[in-house]
């Protein structure tokens, strides 16, 4: 008789236990739920399913950033010939940077390619006048060179991994006729990927992918 006793006590509290772990599933779906489809705050949204906030707030956050990373995978396939900037000025290495500096005003812009022999050869930034300004200075012995460039049809996620790893903030886009095409900013790409709505997961990604697996999209004029 004691044995038997024990034995539904057991089976009581596996049913108990059984139902403590369903209510919390339940629980959970209704929390995705409510952030998926409603605008309550993280703080209505516990109130409303009786649970502590620091485990909502866990959850809410775990699903913003599984959102996140499918928005990241879904955009970052995407060419950077959709969202480059074709306003691109350039300039013959024998212009001078009082030259460069007045035209980048003009046309509103933060660089200049330099062209040699009809080539690009390489960029000038108003980073680099700021800090090595002389006037008469060439842009042959001003600019940055090589010059580190894409083609169009290289991905987001691509380009933003040759702009980390070579740590620029402005990639040019070179067709396959040698012309630049374009150019693509690290402002470009924070805009593009605003809808991940998650500070710092983008570059979270960039920082953790591996090295490139295929180095035929970069580009290294000499």
């Amino acid at each position: 008789m004691i044995k038997l006793n024990n034995n539904n006590n057991n089976n009581n509290n596996n049913g108990a236990l059984l139902d403590e772990e369903e209510e919390i599933l339940r629980k959970k779906e209704v929390v995705t739920s409510l952030y998926r489809y409603s605008d309550l705050s993280i703080k209505n949204i516990a109130q409303q399913v009786d649970m502590p906030l620091n485990e909502i707030q866990r959850i809410t956050d775990k699903l913003a950033e599984l959102k996140a990373s499918r928005l990241f995978e879904e955009e970052s396939t995407i060419r950077i010939e959709k969202i480059m900037s074709t306003n691109v000025v350039s300039l013959d290495i024998s212009k001078t940077a009082a030259y460069a500096a007045a035209l980048m005003t003009e046309k509103k812009v933060g660089s200049v390619i330099v062209i040699k022999n009809d080539r690009p050869f390489g960029i000038v930034t108003e980073r680099d006048l700021v800090r090595r300004y002389f006037p008469d200075t060439l842009l042959e012995s001003l600019a940055s060179h090589p010059l580190i460039a894409a083609e169009p049809t290289t991905t987001v996620e691509k380009a933003a991994d040759i702009m980390l790893k070579n740590k620029i903030r402005k990639l040019p886009v070179v067709d396959e006729n040698n012309t630049v095409a374009g150019m693509v900013t690290v402002t470009d790409l924070a805009i593009f990927l605003l809808p991940t709505r998650r500070p710092g997961l983008t570059f979270q990604y960039y920082k953790q992918s591996q090295e490139a697996k295929d180095q035929d999209a970069i580009h290294v004029i000499v």
